[in-house]
């Protein structure tokens, strides 16, 4: 039988929210590595973080009376994030994502403190995790201290809508706070689950978007009347890159039974701008990145990084950089400037539809240019988004800062790069939905010729929430559509059907 990949759980988990529980073997793997700490202390072995101070000040023993405190002092000084609290939905992906660390059993941890975090995602409390404060190097120490204060009673969460103190829930009974023992807070907080779920979500978000960016540019073909030629198979395998043959093979079959593209077969114009031209050599590698992303991530998702690791086969207690997040950063980064180029080929495209003497449409793509101005600053809007874009997509990991006291001396600003991808994600999203609200506005002036079999699909989707734009109107509760737009699971599963239908 298949072994589900870690990408598939997470998505069932995030898309249905089912009940988490522990099985019997990984309570087995959590307690085996903790009886090794617990012998490992009664020895009087030194071991860091354990029975040590952290970082710069690992030198320092500390009595086995304060063990316990350690532990809670360690969560309330790394407790340091500042800015906007992140979603719930990446709290409930971070706190999945340590569990799976957790139960893997190389942590050293107590089975409760595994236990308790389980009993938050079955409740559904999700700890108050702000936004920033992290380098992506000793872990995600802020977002993780963040996460984790409130199993101990302190911090803040969500619950059932509100922001409340986590010692108003003790105190109405909904859950009893865990005692820290050795380790549990260094396990709990050193890790890279914070970036791992930002990165994570951005990967499934960007899957959609590069599809509907080759369904925006399949509708813009048919909009200014382009040729399909250059979506020819023939074209594409002897160029040999794999993401341009599947991406070109997704447009050839949004066109397939195009009345408007078979309309103009014998028409005087020979080639197309490289926007639309080109757009499976563009788009084709967006796609081959978004592979190479796909791949530190199943492995992030699957992976132990907290330190030290206990191999309990053999008895023993190991240091090293598991909690440095480099991976993440530099695939963020390469999907940063991936999405970027996305946008601007498709910010390209919306320009050409927008001008007469490139699409042959009404300027602007209204009937009544003057009193009118159409798609003008739609336009406009699309521009500016990718400009941010450009911006945000410079590199956050090559910007190492040496912290704590030089003993962290190179980090890498993991979160930082998945922050901005976000941003970039969320972009490009309002960028393709411009592209789609355009082309579809072309494509109205082509009737009553019919696009294709993906093209029509699309049109229709539009057209079912947002009407014509016969004359001004107010535009922007048009574009915050978007989010509606990309939310729709069933449409975008349909298209994805539709571009794979030979």
């Amino acid at each position: 039988m298949k072994k589900d990949k870690m990408l598939e759980k997470v998505t069932r988990f995030l898309n249905r929210r089912t009940k988490v529980t522990l099985s019997e073997s990984e309570m087995s793997r959590i307690q085996t590595a903790r009886q090794v700490v617990l012998e490992k202390i009664q020895s009087g072995k030194t071991i860091y973080g354990i029975n040590t101070g952290f970082g710069k000040l690992a030198q320092v023993n500390i009595p086995a009376d304060d063990l316990e405190q350690l532990q809670i002092n360690l969560l309330r000084s790394h407790a340091c994030g500042v800015g906007k609290p992140i979603d719930s939905e990446i709290v409930a992906l971070m706190m999945f994502l340590k569990v799976k660390s957790l139960a893997m059993g190389f942590s050293g941890c107590s089975l409760e403190i595994v236990q308790k975090m389980v009993e938050f995602l079955n409740k559904d409390i999700f700890p108050i995790v702000p936004a920033r404060g992290s380098v992506g190097a000793s872990g995600d120490l802020a977002p993780l201290a963040h996460l984790c204060l409130p199993l101990i009673g302190e911090g803040e969460v969500f619950y059932n809508g509100q922001r409340k103190n986590a010692n108003e829930l003790i105190d109405q009974g909904i859950y009893k706070p865990v005692r820290l023992g050795p380790k549990d807070g260094l396990s709990l907080i050193n890790g890279t689950q914070y970036s791992t779920a930002l990165l994570t979500l951005a990967f499934l978000r960007a899957q959609d978007i590069i599809l509907l960016s080759e369904l925006a540019a399949a509708m813009s073909v048919e909009a200014i009347l382009a040729t399909d030629v250059p979506f020819r198979s023939q074209i594409h395998e002897v160029r040999r890159q794999s993401g341009e043959q599947e991406s070109a093979r997704h447009i050839r079959n949004f066109l397939r039974n195009s009345e408007i593209v078979q309309s103009h077969k014998n028409c005087p114009k020979v080639q197309d701008p490289y926007s639309f031209r080109c757009a499976p050599q563009v788009i084709g590698v967006v796609r081959d990145v978004l592979q190479f992303v796909e791949k530190i991530v199943e492995n992030e998702l699957s992976a132990v990084t907290d330190n030290p690791l206990v191999f309990a086969e053999a008895g023993e207690v190991l240091s090293g950089g598991n909690f440095h997040a480099e991976p993440l950063a530099m695939a963020a980064d390469f999907l940063s400037i991936a999405l970027a180029e996305l946008a601007n080929i498709a910010e390209r495209r919306i320009s050409n539809l927008v001008d007469p003497a490139m699409s042959g449409l009404p300027a602007f793509l209204t009937q009544s240019g003057g009193v009118n101005s159409g798609f003008m600053i739609a336009h406009v809007t699309s521009a500016a988004l990718c400009a941010e874009n450009r911006t945000l997509s410079t590199p956050a990991s090559v910007e190492t800062i040496p912290t704590s006291a030089n003993q962290e001396d190179h980090v890498s600003m993991a979160p930082n790069a998945c922050l901005k991808l976000f941003q970039i994600v969320e972009n490009t999203r309002k960028i393709v939905w411009i592209e789609l609200l355009a082309s579809a506005q072309g494509m109205d002036f082509r009737k009553p010729l019919a696009g294709g079999i993906g093209t029509r699909l699309g049109h229709a989707k539009i057209r079912s929430m947002v009407k014509h734009l016969d004359e001004d109107r107010i535009f922007y509760p048009d574009l915050e559509k978007s989010e509606e737009f990309f939310s729709d699971t069933a449409f975008i599963e349909t298209v994805r059907r539709t571009s794979i239908n030979d």
